[in-house]
């Protein structure tokens, strides 16, 4: 059969409704695809926001700490200096003040200090104290503010918004691909060989932008899908 008898026979009919069906269908897996990358990414954005939050949370509680810390520190260092003057003096009554002070009043108040004016990794040798370190050691020891990592996340999400794009991309090529090949079966004789090569030319472009694509964003995610 040569090329003239093809065209004009109907095995070209069938051949390009076959096409037009393969389209039809990866313009479908494209889109179901393209909601699937979407869900992924509202998914890992709310959890970057979700993270982001627990996480101030967290880190407000621990500089609340801190600071409860530091107000019992100011505390315990003015009664101290309080009682030592008290029991410089002479008056019994005074010291007996004193000793009660000393007995009840400031192991509670160094209770409330500790460990920022127990530890001596906190205090720097003038006299103060490290409150930023002392911060960093209430940061480092919970587990669960240091599992949480919103900017992960948000980076996730943001790869996934990048696939979204560059997949819409994909299917209005396709939409194209779709288009020379109906038009393939309603022209002429003398053109519909030419636009149905140019659909199939246009599908090949945008299957392989597809799954350059989804390598692409695989591999940038880690291997997650």
């Amino acid at each position: 059969m040569n090329k003239s008898q093809w065209v004009n026979s109907p095995r070209l009919d069938i051949v390009i409704a076959a096409l037009i069906a393969i389209v039809s269908t990866s313009f479908a897996l494209v889109a179901w695809r393209i909601n699937m990358v979407s869900s992924n990414a509202g998914s890992a954005d709310r959890q970057g926001i979700i993270d982001g939050i627990k996480k101030q949370a967290f880190t407000n509680e621990n500089w609340r700490q801190l600071y409860t810390e530091a107000s019992a520190v100011e505390n315990y260092a003015v009664y101290l200096a309080d009682i030592k003057a008290m029991e410089a003096s002479q008056d019994p009554t005074v010291l007996a003040q004193a000793a009660n002070l000393r007995q009840y009043m400031l192991p509670n108040l160094l209770l409330l200090a500790t460990p920022l004016a127990t530890d001596p990794i906190y205090q720097n040798a003038d006299g103060t104290y490290d409150l930023q370190k002392r911060f960093d050691s209430l940061e480092a020891a919970n587990l669960d503010l240091r599992d949480l990592d919103p900017h992960a996340s948000f980076t996730l999400a943001g790869c996934y918004f990048s696939e979204q794009r560059w997949l819409t991309v994909v299917t209005v090529v396709l939409a194209t691909s779709l288009f020379w090949l109906a038009l393939a079966e309603i022209s002429g004789k003398r053109i519909r060989l030419a636009t149905m090569v140019i659909g199939v030319v246009v599908y090949g472009v945008g299957s392989a932008g597809f799954i350059i694509s989804e390598l692409i964003f695989f591999f940038l995610r880690g291997g997650v899908l």
